[in-house]
């Protein structure tokens, strides 16, 4: 058969069957970028997933030391705080110390003067009374006397400071 001889609709129904055809190669090219873009996408999609799962790991990394560094910190805070606790009880205690020096000091000038004193009686003494030399001896062993016994007090207050200081020290070395 030929075109001519097909009738009206035959006709109708074969350029339908032209068009679909058509309609079908195209569908069917659409299909095959269709099907590649989605391999593309999924070969896109699987490379983001691994990217995404190093990115976490990273992520993780960062956010634990960070947690280091925050614990790390406030240890550090901690010790801050120890160590300034530690210089005010040390400062204080260095205060007392000072005040207490002061005073030995103190005690070391007039315990000086007493001597001195007693020193000029005795030059006084053996000047005006030659005669009682005796008296005089007396009066300088009783300033010896007097000297040593300053100077084993002003050893014993030293030596407690030294105590004070040391105990301190220890303390400080052990908190």
């Amino acid at each position: 058969m030929n075109e001519s001889e097909l009738s009206v609709q035959d006709k109708l129904l074969l350029s339908e069957i032209k068009r679909l055809e058509q309609e079908d190669e195209k569908l069917t090219i659409q299909l095959k970028k269709s099907y590649n873009l989605l391999y593309t996408k999924e070969q896109t999609e699987s490379r983001l997933q691994k990217n995404l799962i190093k990115l976490k790991d990273k992520v993780l990394n960062f956010i634990s030391e960070e947690n280091i560094g925050l614990s790390q910190k406030d240890f550090l805070y901690s010790e801050k705080e120890k160590l300034r606790y530690i210089y005010d009880s040390v400062s204080d205690k260095y205060e007392e110390n000072m005040k207490d020096l002061e005073d030995i000091m103190k005690d070391v000038g007039f315990m000086k003067g007493e001597i001195e004193t007693l020193q000029s009686k005795a030059q006084i003494l053996e000047a005006e009374i030659p005669y009682e030399f005796k008296n005089s001896e007396n009066l300088d062993n009783r300033v010896k006397i007097t000297f040593f016994r300053a100077l084993n007090n002003i050893q014993k207050k030293i030596n407690d400071v030294q105590k004070k200081a040391e105990v301190i020290y220890y303390k400080k070395g052990e908190m």
